[in-house]
């Protein structure tokens, strides 16, 4: 890999820069200048996450199955692999942290996510 590719300091300024040339963008626009109060309140992160959510919800026929295909094709299997391998005997004392916070470090959907985990895991093993 290029030695650019590794230098934060470089891609923190990039996005620095492209920060201010969006913030710009809406200050220059006549239609968009009516968003920067919103942006001052709410943030530029949250702005972009709206964004976002619309594009989303406009492109949905085209970001579904692609989304469905990357779930099934690269997070199901890496999530078996990320259980199978925290079961093995020298990470299993990790694994039961990991698990314990899991469930009762992140409330309601952290316990959701760790049963769907655990599902996902069962699941695996009977078809293996």
């Amino acid at each position: 890999m290029h030695a650019i590719f590794r230098n934060r300091k470089f891609w923190r300024r990039v996005f620095q820069i492209l920060t201010w040339l969006l913030i710009l963008a809406f200050i220059s626009h006549p239609e968009l200048r009516l968003l920067v109060p919103l942006l001052d309140a709410l943030g530029l992160e949250l702005l972009l996450g709206l964004a976002g959510l619309q594009l989303l919800d406009v492109y949905r026929e085209r970001v579904a199955p692609c989304a469905a295909l990357f779930v099934r094709r690269v997070l199901h299997p890496a999530a078996i692999a990320a259980v199978d391998a925290f079961a093995h005997g020298t990470t299993r004392p990790l694994g039961r942290v990991l698990w314990n916070l899991l469930l009762a470090g992140s409330g309601y959907v952290g316990t959701a996510l760790a049963f769907k985990l655990a599902g996902f895991h069962r699941a695996a093993r009977n078809a293996a």
